[in-house]
């Protein structure tokens, strides 16, 4: 198991995306994507960056609906599909394939009724689900209420699918977080606020040469004033949100080359 703790960002993120997808269900649709947040943590501790993806990273990221796509992540080549509930009766192989046969594998999350705690139970394939529904399907008995089980693997057996790699730890290394004021270094002057904290993976080009190093995306109080709302309003949680919908230029940098303003 693996357990996720989403922060105050996170959780503002998923409730605010969810808004914005205009989902019939926004509870479960929050719910949803804090169980995403979990499983790319999971990812990030354990399996190497350049073997995984997920397809929603810069719509949470941003509060931007999702194009349309049939699962969450792309693990080894696998698609995968992360299921998300309190109910673990949700779990059930029959109850999985009714929702989702189309994909590889399902990775099942478990969180608590206050939605400050989620827990990975483990994973399976779709093809032995289907197969586990099937010989049900042929048992001719009546079978015992607690002989039911939910059919799931181990979540440290999902790195056993790829290459054999050590824990990997591939965390960001920048203290940075949304709302912290900084300036370039030697610049005090300069203050900027911190929208967008990029993931460490992710290639970025400056003065047509790919940073080496974790990005981060900043704002200045003089382009955000030119907002239609009072940006100072707002949670930073929502600030990437705000720039990309109003078209708010944010400056990049490497997270090296930026520093703390009181």
């Amino acid at each position: 198991m693996y357990q996720f703790t989403p922060d105050e960002i996170d959780q503002r993120r998923a409730h605010h995306q969810a808004v914005k997808q205009d989902a019939d269900d926004i509870e479960s649709k929050r719910i949803g994507n804090l169980g995403e947040l979990a499983f790319e943590q999971f990812c990030r501790e354990y399996l190497p960056a350049e073997m995984w993806e997920w397809q929603n990273e810069a719509a949470i990221r941003r509060c931007n609906p999702e194009s349309f796509a049939g699962h969450d992540f792309e693990v080894f080549g696998y698609e995968v599909d992360v299921k998300t509930s309190r109910d673990v009766s949700a779990f059930l192989p029959e109850t999985l394939v009714e929702k989702d046969s189309d994909n590889d594998i399902v990775v099942m999350a478990w969180h608590r009724d206050n939605e400050d705690s989620l827990v990975l139970l483990g994973w399976e394939r779709v093809e032995t689900l289907i197969s586990k529904v099937e010989s049900q399907e042929q048992f001719s008995g009546e079978e015992p209420e607690k002989l039911k089980h939910l059919a799931m693997q181990p979540m440290n057996d999902l790195a056993d699918l790829g290459p054999n790699t050590a824990h990997m730890n591939q965390k960001p290394e920048n203290p940075f977080r949304p709302g912290d004021r900084v300036a370039p270094h030697g610049d005090s002057d300069s203050t900027a606020v911190v929208v967008e904290v990029l993931p460490p993976e992710t290639n970025v080009e400056l003065y047509g040469q790919e940073l080496d190093g974790e990005a981060v995306r900043v704002a200045f109080p003089s382009a955000l004033d030119e907002g239609p709302g009072d940006w100072r309003d707002i949670e930073a949680a929502l600030w990437s949100s705000y720039c990309d919908d109003q078209d708010i230029k944010l400056y990049t940098y490497k997270h090296t080359n930026l520093e703390f303003v009181e």
